[in-house]
């Protein structure tokens, strides 16, 4: 049996955190053998790990340099034994991977975003550790040209989108498009989020029978309060904390609205056209890999508010039309977003290396 162990600062609510999670739940459990290393103890995405032979360990990052990490992963890694290590995110990619490379380990580096907001620093490292990787992977193509522009990654980039595990979605009842129309943003309450955008947008659409729940947390939070306050849009918009079970949230909704400024690629997305949302999203990023303009979901002009209340306005007016978009992203969505590719594709990159090591 092969031990792959995934680093990833937090399994907390996020795209990254998800795929990790899925991964380990779907992979052939007589083959491989999966742990988790993460540096903060938020593990809300933790119970839902039905692989019950998964092992997290949380190996503390204190304070912000926290050299100590270096010897700590090193004896968790040699106590582990692993075949490969597999890093996500910033943290898990600078620690994981120097201290992977000092044990002649092979490294798998799977990039989930745009990471434009990351200051020089950040990408300089990331261009110092490139060859401290034996594989990357990227979400999309997007973020693979991305990489390659801003980390200057010379290697072959391999690209796996995301999968999501269809059955929960899937049997979602459709909405119907009725007053007042529900609509959703759901992620975390930062600038990459684009709230802003939207709210601004909505507020020319007082008139009109909507409400908003926007799901999620973050930094913004207090910011986005206030602007709803002086936008006047109080008894319209909810905001609500992240909730567990997605599918619940689905549910109560008739929109997902994805006003990024930039975007990796957007599971988000998938998850609400395989709940037979409509995705209203901006055009950025991965997202047109999964949405196609006016015919499984509407793509909008990123940062653009007067394009976005355009969009709105006809989701309004058009409800049989928006019922047919919904209707075939969520046809897209049951043929191309299950996360059995996305295993098979990972399965093939970790049998290579495998191979190339004689394990």
């Amino acid at each position: 049996m092969k031990h792959i162990v995934h680093i990833i600062p937090t399994l907390n609510y996020g795209g990254a955190e998800r795929l990790v999670v899925d991964l380990v739940n779907n992979f052939d459990k007589e083959k491989y053998k999966f742990s988790i290393i993460t540096f903060f103890d938020e593990l809300p995405l933790a119970s839902e790990i039905t692989n019950k032979n998964v092992k997290i360990y949380v190996v503390p990052k204190r304070g912000q340099i926290s050299w100590h990490l270096f010897s700590d992963l090193k004896n968790k890694l040699q106590e582990l034994k692993p075949d490969i290590v597999h890093t996500h995110l910033f943290g898990g990619d600078f620690w994981g991977r120097i201290v992977a490379k000092k044990l002649n380990l092979s490294v798998v580096t799977t990039e989930h975003n745009l990471n434009v907001d990351e200051g020089l620093i950040k990408n300089i490292l990331r261009r110092l550790l490139k060859n401290k990787t034996d594989v990357f992977v990227a979400c999309s193509d997007q973020v693979a040209d991305y990489m390659r522009r801003v980390y200057k990654i010379k290697k072959d980039i391999k690209i796996i989108k995301n999968g999501i595990e269809l059955d929960k979605f899937l049997d979602l009842v459709e909405p119907q498009f009725l007053t007042p129309l529900n609509l959703l943003v759901l992620g975390r309450l930062t600038k990459q989020k684009g709230h802003e955008i939207l709210l601004k947008a909505l507020a020319g659409l007082k008139d009109l029978d909507w409400k908003l729940n926007t799901v999620g947390e973050g930094e913004e939070k207090n910011n986005l309060t206030n602007l709803v306050e002086s936008l006047d849009l109080a008894d319209k918009v909810n905001f609500i904390d992240f909730q567990k079970d997605v599918s619940k949230i689905f549910y109560k909704s008739d929109l997902l609205l994805l006003p990024s400024l930039w975007e990796g690629l957007g599971v988000v997305v998938m998850e609400a056209m395989a709940s037979g949302r409509l995705v209203v999203g901006s055009e950025v990023g991965g997202v047109p890999e999964l949405v196609e303009n006016k015919k499984t979901g509407l793509l909008i002009k990123t940062g653009d508010v007067e394009a976005w209340k355009k969009a709105l306005e006809y989701c309004f007016e058009n409800k049989p039309s928006c019922v047919e978009l919904a209707q075939a992203g969520r046809k897209y969505a049951k043929n191309n977003f299950g996360i059995e590719k996305t295993v098979v594709d990972y399965g093939k990159i970790y049998l290579s290396l495998l191979e190339q090591n004689n394990i």
